[in-house]
């Protein structure tokens, strides 16, 4: 919640989109079981509006009030549903494999400061040593 709201202070203008990989955590937790996994990546995944809506009735029919409020309190589905991204941001994932693998790098070095981070990589670059 304090990532969205340094978000909309800075860029109050960018488009934000959810980690489907960890809504699924979250999903699978309240409503266990594969078959509901299933559906929950179908309609994540969907890129039209028909197939959305087919995953979101099979949803409705197995999961019931409860799935259908748990997918309303996500908020806009721009933000987790291929189908519905804005198609003017050339970028279709709806996870954040590229923010995990590059956290994984930085290991211990994490929890510095991005300044830190940067002029230790200008000295590696200037000095063309390998990290």
């Amino acid at each position: 919640q304090g990532v969205d709201l340094a978000l909309k202070k800075v860029w109050p203008s960018a488009e934000r989109r959810y980690c489907c990989r960890h809504l699924s955590r979250n999903f699978k937790k309240a409503f266990p079981g594969p078959l509901m996994y299933i559906l929950f990546w179908r309609a994540c995944n969907a890129t039209n509006p028909y197939s959305f809506k087919k995953a979101m009735e099979r949803l409705r029919k197995e999961g019931k009030t409860p799935v259908m409020k748990w997918f309303a309190d996500l908020g806009q589905q721009s933000k987790w549903t291929k189908c519905k991204f804005d198609s003017k941001v050339c970028c279709d994932t709806n996870t954040s494999n590229f923010v995990e693998s590059f956290n994984s790098t930085l290991d211990v070095d994490r929890c510095r400061p991005v300044l830190t981070l940067l002029e230790g990589e200008l000295y590696y670059f200037i000095n063309g040593l390998q990290v």
